[in-house]
């Protein structure tokens, strides 16, 4: 085939379609588009003959439609003069993507769905207003609403969308030109109906395309007919494990691949595995179809991965129209023109055939990921973005609703919700109008809420003649897809979210139809899943309960709300929705019926209630439910009762229809109607037995009388009671509440005594001497149950009480159980508060109430503040509130007594009762009532044992008489026809009531209650005075009370200044016994006070001494160093088996170690992305990675932490006074959670991969030599040609030549004249001192022990090896040691310095700290030049090289200007020695200068303008001179001119060279063990400093120390200068320069900026789709994907997920990244180990997202701070580890390829 044949057929195709749609006679010749399809095809042909990429073909087709599009003329231009030519004012229409900041304002918007985009908030009122504001982010399925007057009460348009338009919306396509016009109706009506038919091919649904789209062998070329691919699909039936595995098994794909691939299919929701032959891709697609897991934890009992083979051609027309469509969703969404265009030709047919939208919505479920984002795009950009056809499509979606949700519902490509069509109901139904119209027009709700009841129809069953719910488990369908059946009832919440201001009776029938269908589904949940109490065996197979609860709570719940308010929106409603909750509970059949409605406006609201309720006739006659009613003779009086025992009967916890009925009924007053009405309807008894059940059925249960039920019981009231209380429990009280309010109070009182089965204590014994518990526990609940009704009026609806007053009542007894934060208490009331009125807590200004009732206590550095209730408050408290739990009452009971112990009692507030409420007040001075509260202080004052009583009971007993005399008080216009304070002083029971002889009244025994002194009397005595001194106010009898005050005198009533006399003569009492006890003892133990007083003599005679000594100058090197301080030995007790032992000066070192962890760090890395050097010469000081290490210091034995592991199953038996022990062993068991080797401390679980020898105290007493005499002995040893050969030799001797002239000598018989000569074989051998330590300590028998030294040196060598991913532990030898250590020291001191910048120098560690670095500084003197004695010979020539002023020929050296000083240092200090000498103070003079040199070479000529200002010294004019001479020898300036501004080299000099010093004198200190001056103890300024830290280190001046002319060190200098490699060093000094602290990258104020940038970053790998999440690197600032497969990685067998392997490269493998989706901080320590703790973003309160879930946050110094120094100070590893049982611990086999 001629290869320019495809090209010009091509250009003939679109040549010809150019022609026939820019037609000048204006008529479109391709009117079936034959043309369009053959210029798609041939373009197509060609792409896949030519191997073409699609992006490529899409470009080159969607500019030609553009051009088409503008009549052939230049798309860019034409488009922007078409646009230009509207004026059309409509809403923003921006479609939010993913991740993107959304704004919401709490005051003024509609509902929380309504927002906007930040462009528009910023030019928006609510902005400058300042609002209050919800921030959160876009899950990729809303659109900003700015401009829409039906989402916001205020502001409703920013600036940029408030202009108005002069074109009229309804024909502004009419502002098109014709031909214009004419064109892009044809064209996008062929476009959508080809792309709807591409989609499909290959599917069930499939429809042919047209013929001239075909491909024909003929005309096409076989070679392409007969190509082929095989496509994978997604699906949310495997995860991402199993589709990775079976890449892994089928195509051999390492893991890197399959999760790439698993990622490309999750993200496009297909992929394009091979293409070839239909043979080959069949086959491929059968292998996949037929899986089976060769690994056994992959899940078999799934199906296989959707995969097919289609036709290559076909897959390429796909992917094509998916870019077509959203080129044409951009173009409409542009142009207001093109939208009505494409909205004409979508809905055309509409009402006469199926439209295209509707061709859509059903197809859904054959469209992958990729397709539905695609129409997802232009549904909401162009259908909804048009006014008109927002309401035509809301119209449709109800229409086909059933279609699409069962379309959702099986479609198994679906994972994420946000991008299907059935996702954009919320953009509908939330719409006040259009919801409005869709409920009444077209039954909306109904149809909805028809699919819910279709789904749950299978567990309908007949139960006792009703239909209940029954077998809801948790692994059927239903339970499954849980989330998707949800949205159903979300989009019946959204309807019902709206309720019009004028409600028509369309509207409301409409409703009422909805009504029946949703109390018809709760009346099946109403008592299912009921239980029978256990008498006599215990259930061993408990039933499954929690999916009943979810059905209710989860389900439910979310419409009872809505449901309720819709009921109470008018007369009529209110009046059906009582019929029809009425015949739910009182109908005995399945199916009631709402009567047929009538025409309310001729009747008045009472005539219609009684033609409802009535019976008019109209009206079906109920089919009653007949209760068993029973009498009983109770207290002499008959009593009718529903025959239910709660102790035989089933009884169960679901009661949602007698719940929508008390929310109801509780708003009868509103309508202002006659209860008596009501009344002939049904009886409240009938009702009041249901909810009374559950109520019965919690406190028995807690009252632990249903213990052979099981656990789950218990699980059920939690949840019934704790959990969902305000779902299930407030209701069923409100509903006891109201019920009781309409009953008659003799009556109904007597009911309730013998629901709860307490007669018997009604009864008085002569002699009851045992308690019967559970009789005491129902009549506490009895009592309970008094109180709430009672006394709990701070409801709506229930009493007078405003919403502001019942959000302060709850607040108040939320503060009273503990201190909260103000999210915490705000989320309670959330909680507590369930009502219908979703915006109460909104509505009203909550923070007022807050900070009316509490006080703020700053935490947290004073950034977060926990809120504490006023002292005042207390007033309004009552320990017995409904919402407690049994917890939480204690807890709040306990504030309360510790907060008012000296302070007067006051009552709390109590409101009125409503009109329809009360009723309830006569139940104060119901004859059982007194009955109950006269038995109970009877029984608890008639001895002072009192049984058959308990504290809580008479608590709750004297609370029930408070508030009887306080509602008296309350309302003296309308008094009881009894008064309570008459009630409670007579002294007679009522006739029928058990009568007895010397009875009393409830005053008398108050009154005797206060001459008791029992603790729970005493706390409560406040409570009885008020009480009786209300009493006496009340019926005027203060002077009887007085009487009473005088004759009845008790130790709590005694004066202040009594019972501070009483505590004074106690506490001397106390004390005298003490100290005639101390006598006694000190009399019997006399001689070792004796001993005791001579040590305290002789150490006062040591601190003289030393402070003698402190006297003296605190040199640390040079001719006068010292004070040297004496050896002292170190008593150390091991944390594992507590013995003890002494690490003496004679030992050197013993058995016990420190654990240490060795870890790379970046914070004070000098040159970014370096590796680990593998040459182990002097590079590896100078460059590589920077190492840390730190200890905890607590000490262990060697040979313990060996055997710690096979001793731990010994410590879990082992009991008694070793269970502390036991605890502290147990802890080790977290080891597991290292990587093999490392082990965490047994006392504090610090992670530790190194075990360092504890050394004791080494005496220093080899003088320092001059620094001329070091350099000569430098070229000495350099110039000695046989020094390296003796030495070589020396150290080549065995170890048992080296040891056979020496003797094992014990601890006490080494002294200090031959400890250097055994010192210097211990360096050279080390093992041969623990063989002498050993010797003499450990026990023959033992097994033989590791060398500590040894044991630290292959520690070091295994973190090198784990660093490098070398496996092969013999590459490693000995050689990698000693650089590897030096470089660890060195960096380890000088982050010490750094840390210690804000203490003081000397006086900055803690104990345990000193002694870690005394240890580790002699265990490397003693162990460095062992390591490796060829390579530590050769390290040290190279060393000395560098302080030699010869050149060497042979040693390619750098310069020690271009290394690290301070390194250098250490290195020198450590390798190079010699016996009898001490080279510390010449290294220290000559180091500094070096330092000096560097300083003065980075100064610029120009470096400070304008002329020095300061006094010129002697050092300044030596250091401008200095500067000039060093700048020649460098060849950087062919003069020695003096520096123009002498004075600010000094500045420069000493700022720079302050860090040296203070590194150098931390290091010697630990070094030499010579302590420093007190001023190094104490916080100095830099100058004061500088002069001490010179001092110290035996630095004169700088002066003497820079006069080198003359001196040997000239010819040092002249070298180092000439070997400078300035490119490396100006390099070093610029990056110096720009190099920031040690601080973690600055974060913006504002945490929107950050949601902006990471809703702009895409995956690098993966290009379509947003990332789910996203992490920024806080030592970088890149941001990287975060808990995904996309940007995996595989190292040596290991995978590492975007985050690990950032940190792998970025920042030493220490990982700390903030999460942008939920605003945390990552810590990631290990590849499988990381933890959250909450970001540096905190709201106006000082309180994290994860408290508030709002946005929008600010950034917190303080808390970034502490992050940092966290980081700073290396404290993240142990941080994490210790915390690996807390939530914010994330440990998982996953961990590391998702992070």
């Amino acid at each position: 085939m001629d290869d320019d044949l495809p090209q010009s057929h091509v250009e003939k195709c679109r040549d010809q379609l150019f022609k026939d749609y820019n037609d000048p006679s204006g008529v479109i010749a391709d009117q079936n588009g034959e043309t369009l399809h053959h210029y798609i095809k041939s373009i197509l042909v060609d792409a896949l003959e030519h191997k073409k990429d699609n992006k490529e073909v899409s470009t080159t087709v969607i500019n030609t439609l553009s051009r088409l599009v503008c009549i052939g003329k230049d798309p860019e231009t034409e488009l922007l003069s078409l646009k230009q030519n509207l004026s059309v004012a409509g809403p923003c229409g921006k479609i939010l993507q993913y991740g993107e900041p959304t704004f919401s304002c709490l005051e003024c918007a509609l509902d929380k769905t309504c927002v906007m985009c930040m462009d528009c908030y910023n030019a928006s009122p609510h902005a400058k207003e300042n609002h209050n504001l919800l921030v959160n982010t876009s899950q990729g399925s809303g659109m900003c609403d700015c401009g829409d007057v039906e989402a916001w009460k205020y502001g409703p348009s920013c600036t940029l969308h408030a202009g108005s338009g002069t074109d009229d919306v309804d024909d502004v396509d009419q502002k098109l030109p014709p031909a214009v016009r004419q064109v892009a109706t044809a064209l996008f009506e062929e476009l959508l109906d080809v792309g709807l038919k591409s989609f499909l091919l290959d599917t069930s649904e499939a429809k042919e395309l047209p013929k001239s789209l075909q491909l024909c062998q003929d005309t096409d070329g076989a070679q392409v007919c007969d190509r082929y691919v095989t496509v994978i699909y997604n699906d949310e039936v495997h995860n991402f494990d199993e589709v990775i595995a079976q890449f892994k098994q089928l195509l051999k794909s390492s893991h890197s691949q399959a999760s790439a691939y698993a990622t490309s299919i999750d993200r496009e929701g297909r992929m394009l595995l091979r293409s070839g032959s239909r043979v080959e891709c069949e086959k491929l697609a059968t292998i996949f179809r037929t899986y089976e897991p060769q690994d056994s934890r992959i899940r078999t009992n799934k199906d296989p991965l959707v995969t097919a083979s289609m036709s290559e051609y076909n897959f390429a027309l796909q992917n094509l129209f998916i870019d077509i469509i959203d080129w044409l969703g951009e173009l409409s969404r542009q142009n207001p023109a093109f939208r009505r265009i494409t909205c004409n030709v979508s809905f055309k047919g509409m009402g006469v055939s199926q439209t295209f939208v509707e061709n859509v919505m059903l197809s859904e479920a054959h469209f992958w990921k990729k397709v539905k984002c695609a129409w997802h795009s232009l549904f909401m950009s162009v259908y909804f973005g048009d006014a008109k056809y927002k309401k035509e499509i809301g119209v449709l979606f109800i229409k086909n609703y059933s279609g699409v949700f069962k379309s959702y519902l099986l479609d198994s490509k679906v994972r994420e919700f946000s991008y299907c069509i059935i996702s954009l109901t919320v953009q509908l139904f939330t719409v006040p109008s259009l919801s409005t119209v869709l409920m009444t027009e077209h039954a909306a709700l109904s149809v909805i809420f028809q699919q819910f009841f279709e789904i749950y129809t299978r567990f309908v069953k007949q139960v006792a003649g009703k239909s209940k719910f029954q077998d809801l488990k948790s692994n059927d369908n239903v339970s499954k897809q849980r989330n998707r059946v949800s949205h159903l009832l979300l989009d019946s919440k959204y309807i019902l979210s709206n309720i019009p201001d004028t409600i028509s009776s369309a509207t409301e029938d409409a409703f009422l139809e909805f009504l029946r269908q949703f109390v018809t589904f709760i009346s099946y949940m109403q008592e299912m899943n009921p239980h029978v109490r256990e008498s006599s065996n215990h259930i061993l197979n408990e039933k499954e309960w929690d999916q009943y609860f979810i059905l209710e709570i989860n389900d439910i719940r979310q419409l009872m709300s809505s449901v309720a308010r819709w009921c109470t929106a008018s007369p009529r409603l209110f009046v059906k929705s009582l019929e029809v909750l009425l015949r739910a509970q009182l109908d005995n059949s399945d199916k009631f019926e709402v009567s047929k409605p009538t025409n309310v406006t001729s009747y008045s609201s009472l005539d219609y209630m009684v033609r409802a309720l009535g019976g008019a006739p109209n009206t079906k006659p109920w089919e009653r439910e007949h209760f068993s009613i029973m009498e009983k003779k109770l207290f002499r009086r008959q009593v009718t009762y529903v025959e239910h025992d709660m102790f035989r009967d089933p009884v169960s916890f679901h009661l949602p229809v007698t719940r929508l009925f008390a929310i109801v009924f509780s708003f009868f007053p509103k309508f202002d109607l006659p209860i008596e009405l009501l009344l002939k309807t049904f009886t409240p008894e009938e009702l009041m037995d249901i909810p009374l059940r559950s109520v019965l059925l919690s406190q028995q249960i807690e009252a632990s009388m249903w213990k052979r039920n099981g656990t789950t019981m218990e699980q059920q009231s939690s949840c019934y009671r704790d959990h969902y209380k305000c779902v299930m429990w407030d209701k069923d009280l409100l509903a006891i509440q109201l019920l009781l309010a309409i009953s008659s109070p003799e009556d109904a009182i007597l009911k309730l005594v013998q629901k709860y089965k307490i007669e018997p204590y009604f009864v008085l014994l002569k002699s009851e001497q045992v308690s019967y518990d559970p009789l005491i526990r129902m009549a506490e609940a009895f009592s309970s149950l008094l109180l709430y009704i009672l006394a709990e009026r701070f409801r709506l609806n229930v009493s007078e009480a405003s919403e502001a007053d019942i959000i302060r009542k709850d607040a108040v007894h939320i503060l009273a159980v503990s201190n909260v934060l103000r999210s915490k208490v705000i989320k309670t009331l959330e909680n507590n508060y369930d009502h219908f009125d979703d915006d109460i807590l909104n509505s009203i200004e909550v923070d007022d109430i807050l900070d009316k009732i509490s006080t703020k206590i700053p935490i947290e550095d004073g950034v977060k503040t926990m809120l504490k209730l006023k002292d005042e408050c207390y007033n309004e408290f009552i320990p017995f509130y409904y919402h407690y739990s049994h917890g939480q009452r204690q807890s709040a009971e306990n504030k309360y007594y510790h907060e008012s112990a000296n302070r007067d009692f006051q009552p709390p507030p109590l409101p009125a009762f409503t009109t329809l409420t009360k009723n309830l007040r006569h139940y104060f001075v119901s004859p059982v009532v007194q009955r109950f509260m006269y038995v109970v202080l009877k029984r608890f004052t008639a001895s002072d044992a009192p049984v058959m009583v308990s504290d809580l009971l008479l608590h709750q007993v004297l609370y029930l008489i408070m508030f009887g005399i306080l509602d008296e008080m309350k309302t003296p216009d309308d008094p009881l026809p009894v008064l309570f304070s008459s009630v409670i002083a007579r002294e007679d029971n009522p006739e029928y009531l058990i009568s007895e002889e010397n009875t009393c009244s409830i005053v008398s025994l108050l009154k005797k209650l206060l001459t008791m002194n029992i603790k729970s009397v005493n706390e409560v005595k406040p409570l009885i005075k008020w009480t009786l001194t209300t009493f006496d106010t009340l019926t005027n009898a203060s002077e009887e009370a007085e009487s009473v005050e005088e004759a009845a005198p008790s130790p709590s009533t005694k004066t202040p200044d009594s019972r501070r006399e009483m505590m004074r003569k106690r506490r001397e009492a106390i004390l005298n016994n003490f100290k005639s006890q101390q006598n006694k003892f000190m009399s019997e133990n006399a001689t070792v006070f004796d001993k005791l007083q001579s040590d305290e003599e002789a150490k006062t005679e040591d601190q003289e001494m030393e402070s003698v000594d402190e006297s003296v100058n605190h040199v640390v090197c040079g001719p006068n160093k010292g004070p040297i301080p004496k050896p002292e030995n170190l008593i150390l007790t091991c944390i594992l088996c507590k013995d003890s032992e002494k690490v003496s000066v004679s030992s050197g070192y013993s058995t016990m170690m420190y654990g240490c962890l060795i870890e790379k760090s970046v914070v004070l890395k000098v040159e970014k992305d370096n590796e680990i050097s593998e040459d182990y010469r002097m590079s590896h000081l100078i460059g590589g990675e920077n190492l840390h290490i730190q200890s905890c210091g607590h000490p262990v034995h060697l040979k313990c932490l060996q055997k710690l592991p096979s001793t731990l199953p010994q410590i879990l038996t082992m009991t008694g006074t070793d269970r502390n022990r036991q605890e502290l062993f147990i802890r080790d068991r977290s080891s597991s959670y290292l990587p093999i080797g490392d082990f965490s401390c047994p006392y504090c679980k610090m992670a530790a991969n190194c075990a360092l020898p504890v050394v004791g105290c080494i005496p220093h007493s080899a003088p320092d030599v001059p620094t001329e005499e070091f350099l000569e002995d430098v070229a000495c040893r350099l110039d000695d040609n046989n020094d390296i050969e003796m030495m070589e030799l020396e150290f080549s001797e065995s170890p048992a030549e080296s040891t056979s002239s020496l003797q094992f000598l014990a601890y006490d018989e080494l002294t200090e004249a031959n400890f250097m000569e055994i010192l210097r074989d211990s360096v050279r051998n080390p093992s041969l001192r623990l063989q002498n330590t050993l010797a003499s300590s450990s026990d023959p028998d033992e097994e033989t022990q590791v060398d500590p030294i040894a044991k630290f040196k292959e520690d070091m060598r295994r973190f090198y090896r784990r660093a490098k991913n070398i496996l092969d532990q013999e590459a490693i030898g000995a050689r990698c040691y000693a650089p590897f250590a030096l470089k660890m020291v060195s960096y380890t001191f000088s982050m010490l310095e750094y840390v210690l910048r804000e203490k003081p120098l000397l006086k900055g560690l803690a104990e345990y700290q000193e002694g870690f670095f005394d240890s580790i500084l002699r265990t490397l003197q003693m162990s460095i030049t062992s390591s490796d004695h060829l390579f530590s010979q050769e390290l040290s020539r190279e060393l000395l090289y560098l302080f030699s002023p010869k050149v060497s020929n042979s040693v390619d050296l750098p310069s020690i200007l271009n290394t690290d000083i301070f390194t250098v240092f250490v290195a020198t200090r450590f390798v190079v020695h010699q016996e009898g000498k001490s080279y510390d103070n010449a290294l220290v003079e000559l180091c500094v200068t070096a330092q000096i040199i560097k300083i003065l070479l980075s100064v610029e000529v120009n470096e400070l303008s304008g002329t020095d200002s300061g006094a010129e010294d002697a050092l300044a004019i030596q250091l401008a001179s200095l500067w000039g001479h060093v700048r020649k020898m460098c060849q950087v300036s062919d003069t020695d001119d003096l520096f123009q501004c002498p004075t600010y080299l000094v500045s420069k000099v000493k700022t720079n060279l302050l860090p040296l010093l203070r590194k150098l004198a931390l290091f010697l200190r630990y070094a030499t063990s010579i302590p420093g001056s007190d001023g190094l103890k104490e916080m100095q300024s830099p100058e004061g400093e500088f002069k001490l830290l010179l001092q110290y280190l035996n630095i004169e001046s700088l002066e003497s120390l820079l006069k080198i002319e003359g001196t040997s060190k000239i010819e040092l200098v002249q070298k180092w200068c000439q070997s400078l490699d300035r490119t490396k060093f100006w390099s070093t000094v610029k990056f110096n320069e720009t190099k920031r602290e040690a601080k973690l990258i600055p974060l913006p104020h504002s945490y929107i900026d950050l949601i902006v940038k990471a809703s702009q970053y895409t995956c690098p790998r993966i290009q379509f789709g947003k990332i789910q999440t996203t992490a920024m690197c806080l030592v970088c600032g890149d941001m990287v994907c975060f808990q995904s497969y996309c940007c995996q990685e595989t190292i040596r067998d290991d995978n590492f997920g975007p985050c690990n392997m950032h940190a792998h490269r970025c920042s030493g493998d220490l990982g700390i990244f903030l999460t942008l989706d939920k605003c945390q901080v990552l810590l990631l320590p290990l590849r499988t180990q990381g933890h959250f703790i909450n970001g540096p973003y905190v709201d106006k309160y000082g309180e994290s997202y994860k408290s508030t879930r709002n946005k929008a946050l600010t950034l917190s110094p303080q808390i970034y701070e502490k992050i940092e120094n966290m980081w700073v100070r290396h404290a993240i590893r142990p941080l994490v580890f210790r915390n690996k049982d807390s939530g914010g611990f994330a440990r998982t086999e996953q961990l590391g390829f998702m992070y």
